[in-house]
């Protein structure tokens, strides 16, 4: 391929570019330089090589050669009538600009990187052809004036190349065709009569290839670049013509570096776009703090307030304590202390579990109102949220009920974990155990008693049936021993009952701290679960935060490997 190092460079940079727009529309940065209309259309334009000589000069075959296939009709006749100018096309057509030019779309490889103007002769009859010639001439990359090697001297060709500046004759050179027909002696005498001539009319002598169309067109049907019949065309010292005029195009290298140039303010704009993301992420994540701070802060508020609420728990425990004595009283009065000698004791867990209810009534309603004021102090610092999170983030959160469901489970789980806790608070204090061993020696005692009333009266009944001596001040003796047995009964456990309700009431007096203490670690944990179910809902926040830094990392690495190729394009050019 003509200019490959050249097109690989190209090429290279157009895939930069279209990486850096298409970095630039995802940070968000001015990419104008890069979209604006005509420099990256500039960059991918064709070379432009004009081909112009005189009727029948074999123009058309030397562009066949070229291409590597029949792209331009030949004839012996004239082929060519009008100005035609090839481009790639994926389907071939043929659009008629005006009478005299036609644009021909052809799906041949060649014409991806090179258009080609095709003209009728410099010394055609139809009018307006030359001046369209004419008008090619600034605009093309190369200009080849095309001889036959049997008529080298045209008149036409030779008048129109005398009239051409500098800068036109710098990019022109002359194309001896079908130089096939001469031997190797008569061509040289022939290349040096153009040379003498060329020096004459434009003082200075042109490059000079002889070439013959046929046997490139030949050459590259059959595949035989490596052949004499490529050899013998003279397309290998053209086509190195046309490769050197591609890599050494300062008009396209020009053409480069301003789109390099394009390209780095591009990748500049990106780089201070993605700092300002940084910037802002920074800046984003400071606000999500902040706001989580405000969370913390309310639930340590409620927390604090705790020093109430432990007196209030405190009030609820010895007001449900005094009940249980009471009970313990009514309980434990002489006829149930008797009972309680046959049928056993079921007090200490009775009185358990009438504690440990009454208290978790009495906490649940309480916790109850504690969480609705959580509720509504939630629902209160969510409006102060909203606008500022739209204002930061541009992010719209939900109400209060909408996002939370009204918190209605979590507040139904904040006054489940309070009667739990109430009640595991009673348990670790192992009333229902002391009870039962002051109990079981109470009874234990009680029994004593008992039994030696019950002795001495059934001794009174038996020594009063049987008559026995002393009658009858034995049988009474025994009798008053044991009416007196039953009231020192009566007072032992009366005597008892006191005593054990005393050191009841004496260690639910020490407990109500300890009780207070325990349910104060499950209500502040109860408290701070509800305000990490509360955290809960600035999820969204937190998901938009992270995604924006995850999009940043591989658009700042994206950044730095498009600044380093092309660092590298621009020191290829």
């Amino acid at each position: 391929m003509f200019g490959e190092d050249y097109f690989k460079t190209r090429k290279r940079l157009s895939d930069v570019v279209q990486r850096v727009v298409e970095l630039a529309k995802e940070t968000g940065a001015e990419d104008k330089l890069l979209t604006k209309k005509g420099l990256i259309s500039e960059l991918n334009n064709p070379f432009l090589f004009v081909v112009s000589g005189e009727v029948n000069a074999g123009k058309s075959s030397m562009l066949n050669g070229l291409v590597g296939q029949e792209m331009c009709n030949t004839n012996v006749l004239t082929e060519t009538d009008g100005v035609r100018i090839y481009r790639y096309g994926k389907e071939d057509r043929d659009k008629d600009l005006n009478p005299d030019l036609t644009e021909c779309y052809r799906s041949v490889d060649f014409l991806v990187n090179f258009s080609l103007v095709d003209t009728p002769g410099t010394n055609s009859s139809v009018k307006g052809n030359q001046s369209i010639t004419n008008s090619f001439f600034p605009l093309s990359d190369l200009i080849f004036w095309v001889f036959s090697a049997s008529n080298p001297w045209g008149a036409s060709t030779w008048d129109l190349i005398s009239k051409q500046d500098e800068e036109m004759l710098g990019k022109s050179i002359c194309v001896i065709q079908q130089s096939d027909l001469h031997d190797k002696n008569d061509l040289e005498i022939l290349l040096d009569h153009i040379r003498d001539l060329s020096e004459k009319r434009i003082g200075k002598v042109l490059p000079i290839y002889p070439i013959s169309g046929m046997l490139a067109l030949k050459a590259k049907r059959e595949n035989l670049q490596s052949d004499t019949v490529w050899r013998d065309s003279g397309y290998p010292a053209l086509e190195q013509h046309i490769s050197n005029v591609v890599r050494s195009s300062s008009a396209r290298r020009e053409v480069l570096v301003r789109v390099i140039d394009a390209v780095g303010a591009v990748l500049r704009n990106i780089e201070d776009m993605i700092e300002l993301r940084s910037r802002l992420l920074r800046e984003n994540e400071g606000f999500l703090r902040e706001i989580e701070l405000e969370v913390d802060e309310e639930r340590r508020k409620h927390s604090s307030n705790f020093g109430v609420k432990f007196t209030g728990m405190r009030k609820v425990f010895v007001s449900q304590g005094e009940q249980m004595v009471m009970l313990m009283y009514r309980k434990m009065n002489t006829f149930w202390s008797i009972k309680s000698l046959f049928v056993g004791e079921n007090l200490p867990k009775e009185i358990e579990m009438s504690l440990i209810d009454s208290l978790q009534c009495a906490l649940e309603r309480q916790a109850s109102d504690d969480g609705v004021n959580l509720i509504d102090a939630c629902s209160a610092h969510w409006e102060t949220i909203r606008p500022r999170v739209m204002e930061r983030l541009t992010l719209e959160l939900k109400g209060f009920n909408d996002e939370s469901g009204g918190f209605s489970d979590a507040h139904e789980r904040f006054v489940n974990s309070i009667r739990r806790a109430a009640r595991q608070a009673v348990v670790n204090l192992k009333i229902r155990g002391g009870l039962d061993m002051q109990l079981s020696q109470r009874r234990d005692y009680l029994k004593s008693w008992l039994y030696v009333c019950l002795l001495l009266l059934l001794a009174a009944g038996v020594t009063g049936s049987l008559n026995m001596a002393p009658y009858p001040y034995l049988p009474l003796a025994l009798l008053v021993g044991s009416a007196t047995g039953m009231a020192a009964f009566a007072f032992r456990a009366r005597a008892t009952r006191n005593e054990i309700i005393a050191v009841f009431n004496e260690k639910l007096h020490d407990a109500q701290v300890v009780f207070a203490d325990s349910l104060a670690n499950d209500y502040r944990a109860g408290i701070r679960n509800f305000y990490i179910e509360y955290g809960g809902m600035l999820e969204s926040v937190r998901r938009q935060i992270a995604n924006a830094k995850i999009e940043k990392q591989p658009n700042h690495e994206q950044g730095n490997v498009l600044f380093f190729e092309l660092k590298e394009i621009e020191h290829e050019v």
